[in-house]
């Protein structure tokens, strides 16, 4: 090592030298080969897609109450509410073709340039950016069904929300982050920009008609290893990974191997300390009074779900990805008992 010829010494920057010395043996051909070895050894059950896990995710779906804003109805008689059923995999505008129509008739004075439908939950605009699943997992109490929502067609959060296009728009959106999350996984987005226009209409549709089997057949051009054994598991350089909080405006997202140096594969809990070295501590004691003054701790969500902190994200990555590749991790506070 570099660090031979002086011993005893521990000052700041020998501390840095130690650490480089050990990053360059982490990083001899022969040691990263160990170290994919050990890591292929956990990793050859939990990498194949686990079709059973995939579809049950998929099929999970939301029931949401829409109401109309107040400052919204402009006659008489306030619309009742609409109910959808949303698919966790879809995008919001998708799902409110039939709740737009019903409510713009209780809304006559507002004209056609004017009717850019956006939803609020608690104060918060939606980002129709994010999977539905995902924006339930991180806004709403997990026992809130039906999840209730307000329909505005007038007053866009332009601020808060990126412009709304209509449905191409989330098809262009979703393309992109698709072709993020690609390049991450794979180091390029070839798999993704290889698709055909065909392929690429396929996946939408299914999304659109939350259709698992139709989109796994494209999906897995994405998804699948090209090479059996070890060699599979090093095409994968980077998880698709974006953890979010409820009070930021967009997620953390951070380039994380499946394995680290020595092999192991990276588990969730280590992904998050490392982003949030606070973490589970992470959201600051509440200030009413007479409650006690020790913040509340965090509880990670994937598609409803609450992996174990000891899963290998490389499990999650594979089996809880959204539709765009992602997989989304909501942190949010511990439900009050």
């Amino acid at each position: 090592g570099k660090m031979a010829d002086a011993p005893g010494q521990d000052q700041g920057g020998d501390t840095a030298q130690r650490e480089a010395a050990q990053q360059d043996t982490a990083n001899k051909p022969e040691d990263s080969q160990a170290a994919l070895a050990r890591a292929w050894r956990d990793a050859e059950h939990i990498l194949p897609l686990d079709d059973i896990v995939r579809k049950e995710v998929w099929e999970g779906s939301i029931p949401i109450r829409l109401s109309l804003a107040s400052s919204d109805i402009s006659i008489y008689d306030p619309p009742l509410p609409f109910y959808v059923q949303a698919p966790r995999m879809g995008y919001l505008p998708l799902a409110l073709g039939p709740a737009r129509a019903y409510f713009q008739s209780y809304a006559p004075s507002l004209s056609n340039a004017e009717r850019e439908m956006w939803l609020e939950y608690k104060g918060t605009p939606l980002k129709w950016h994010l999977p539905t699943g995902v924006l339930f997992d991180l806004l709403a109490a997990p026992d809130a069904l039906p999840w209730s929502l307000t329909v505005h067609l007038s007053g866009y959060p332009e601020k808060q929300l990126l412009p709304y296009s209509g449905e191409s728009g989330v098809k262009s959106h979703f393309r992109q982050t698709l072709k993020q999350g690609a390049c991450l996984r794979h180091g390029t987005s070839k798999r993704v920009n290889h698709l055909s226009v065909s392929q690429m209409e396929q996946m939408w549709t299914a999304i659109v008609g939350n259709d698992f089997a139709r989109f796994s057949e494209v999906g897995l051009e994405i998804l699948k290893p090209a090479q059996a054994g070890q060699a599979g598991l090093a095409e994968i350089k980077r998880l698709p990974v974006r953890v979010l909080l409820p009070h930021l405006p967009s997620p953390i997202q951070h380039p994380f191997p499946p394995f680290k140096g020595d092999g192991a594969l990276l588990t969730l809990a280590e992904l998050l300390t490392s982003l949030l070295p606070s973490f589970p501590n992470i959201f600051p004691a509440s200030q009413e009074e007479g409650a006690e003054l020790h913040g509340s701790m965090a509880v990670a969500v994937c598609q409803g779900i609450r992996p174990p902190l000891q899963t290998p994200v490389l499990w999650l990555c594979q089996q809880l990805a959204a539709c765009d590749g992602f997989l989304y991790v909501s942190l949010v506070p511990t439900p009050a008992e």
